[in-house]
């Protein structure tokens, strides 16, 4: 008898604990539900209609039926005056923080002003720690005051805490809101303790091991999967792993990357130089730094000042402003090309055709250096490489940038020779044949220049395109800077330079005096 009520209750725990299980899946699947279920579009009309009818049943039905992202994305197309109404009408707090998250800092900041202090004290309490602390950052001294003192003492701690921390790092994209259990802890009390705050956190998928001694010394980490599968009376320790990556709050947000990438990381400890632990970071936080980082590389790679502001929220003048800054830039460095081809204006002025091919070496020089700078800027972005790799890529790209100028040259010179035969380039015959004694013999000497300038061309600016971004990586200034239009300009001028010295040394050669070459030619443009 005594052996069966044993039984029972053995099976009753059994039961007990299998249902948390349940409860433990059931949260995580909703994680992932949340993350990767991709409701049908909110046409913002619909919502339009329910809160000019005051229709709070249909808009709470909406708000139950879509995802946050799909409800933000709605409401960012209505009025802010419709926003503060729809915060109003729903209840659900938790959702109503979700959603502040994804609008626009317009929405949120009339949102602030004007919602009720007891409302929006709810919503913000209810928005994740990084999300907010991102918030306070684009408020104005005065509101931004407003909102701390919104806050509770500890909450407002943890802001002013993720506050300090530079734009750049870490730090500032972290969030405190994950789970923490103390060595020694038996697994069904972890269960239990996922089970009655694990919808409050960030994720529960991966959680962390502390010392028991208060300090919060991050001991090891341990994945939710894993832990279902262990005997549930076992501690902790015996199964946790201690060999984990992490990283530090005030290191750059694109070394989070490649570590997430190499480890395939859902969560990243955020780890103190004393072992602490202070915080998380999520995939979708990496997700987030990659299209930050790869929007500012493509602002830079168009000489454009990378702005912190949707494109739309951005004013017309910091636009402007963004615009101008690397065109003046510009502009002064293609002033140099001026210059040589005013000191070149004896070389152009006996042998007109030489000016037809000015566009077409300046824009394969340019191009072909872009190719390079690109590459290289990919692979340091990446992690691919690093500047100690630099005499691997240097002679790489020696080695590609000859075979790849050889080939250029080749082909230039039959396509220029078919160009002139076939009058697509307009010629002076009489000029040609009094220089160079017969048209056909022009023609090839002519093309000879055109393809040694454009082998040399292309040759240096391989070599350009994969020393800049290097440099610029040694100096610490973002690669993606050196390619684009400054890349392209410098080509212009280093393009100039080898073309006419070619021209001027190789007709020289075969019709001696033909083009007068003095040093005034080249001293001024070398500044000497």
């Amino acid at each position: 008898m005594s052996d069966n009520n044993n039984n029972v209750v053995f099976d009753e725990e059994k039961a007990s604990l299998q249902a948390v299980k349940e409860e433990v899946s059931n949260i995580e699947a909703n994680e992932t539900e949340e993350i990767l279920t991709v409701n049908e579009e909110i046409l913002p009309e619909l919502l339009h209609k329910a809160l000019i009818i005051n229709d709070k049943s249909q808009i709470i039905q909406l708000a139950d039926d879509n995802s946050d992202v799909s409800l933000a994305e709605a409401l960012n197309d209505l009025t802010n005056n419709e926003v503060n109404i729809f915060f109003s009408m729903v209840n659900d707090f938790n959702v109503l923080g979700n959603i502040f998250s994804y609008l626009s800092v317009e929405e949120r900041v009339y949102l602030t002003e004007n919602l009720p202090r007891k409302t929006i004290v709810l919503v913000l309490d209810a928005v994740v720690d990084d999300d907010l602390a991102d918030f306070v950052e684009d408020l104005t001294k005065s509101l931004r005051e407003k909102v701390i003192n919104y806050l509770s003492p500890k909450r407002r701690k943890i802001i002013n805490e993720l506050a300090r921390y530079s734009d750049d790092t870490i730090g500032s994209i972290m969030t405190t809101e994950y789970l923490t259990v103390r060595s020694g802890t038996i697994i069904k009390d972890i269960f239990a303790t996922i089970k009655k705050i694990g919808k409050t956190l960030e994720t529960v998928r991966i959680f962390f091991i502390v010392d028991n001694k208060g300090n919060n010394v991050l001991l090891g980490t341990e994945s939710l999967e894993d832990l279902m599968f262990e005997d549930v009376n076992q501690v902790i320790d015996e199964v946790m792993s201690t060999d984990y990556p992490f990283i530090s709050p005030i290191a750059d947000k694109e070394e989070a990357i490649p570590i997430c990438r190499k480890f395939d990381l859902p969560v990243l400890p955020v780890v103190s130089k004393n072992g602490e632990i202070l915080g998380i970071i999520t995939f979708d936080d990496v997700m987030d730094v990659i299209e930050e980082e790869n929007t500012e590389d493509v602002y830079k790679s168009g000489a454009v000042s990378p702005t912190d502001k949707p494109y739309l929220e951005t004013k017309a003048y910091r636009m402007a402003l963004s615009y101008v800054v690397w065109l003046i830039i510009l502009l002064v460095i293609n002033t140099f090309t001026s210059v040589i081809i005013s000191n070149f204006e004896t070389a152009l002025l006996t042998l007109p055709v030489l000016i037809s091919f000015l566009p077409m070496l300046n824009d394969t020089g340019g191009n072909s250096g872009d190719q390079t700078t690109s590459t290289v800027t990919r692979a340091l972005s990446t992690g691919e490489i690093t500047v100690k790799d630099y005499w691997k890529v240097a002679s790489r790209e020696i080695m590609a940038g000859f075979l790849t100028a050889l080939i250029v040259c080749c082909f230039n010179f039959g396509w220029t020779i078919a160009e002139l035969n076939l009058h697509l380039v307009n010629t002076d015959a009489n000029t040609i044949i009094s220089a160079f004694g017969s048209l056909q013999k022009g023609y090839v000497i002519i093309s000879m220049v055109v393809s040694v300038a454009i082998f040399f061309a292309v040759f240096v600016s391989k070599i350009l395109g994969a020393n800049l971004p290097m440099l610029a990586k040694l100096c610490h200034i973002d690669p993606a800077i050196m390619s684009g239009p400054l890349i392209a300009s410098l080509m212009d001028i280093l393009t100039l330079l080898i073309y006419f010295t070619i021209s001027m040394l190789v007709i020289d050669a075969f019709n001696p005096g033909l083009i007068e070459i003095t040093s005034n030619m080249v001293m001024p443009v070398l500044g000497i």
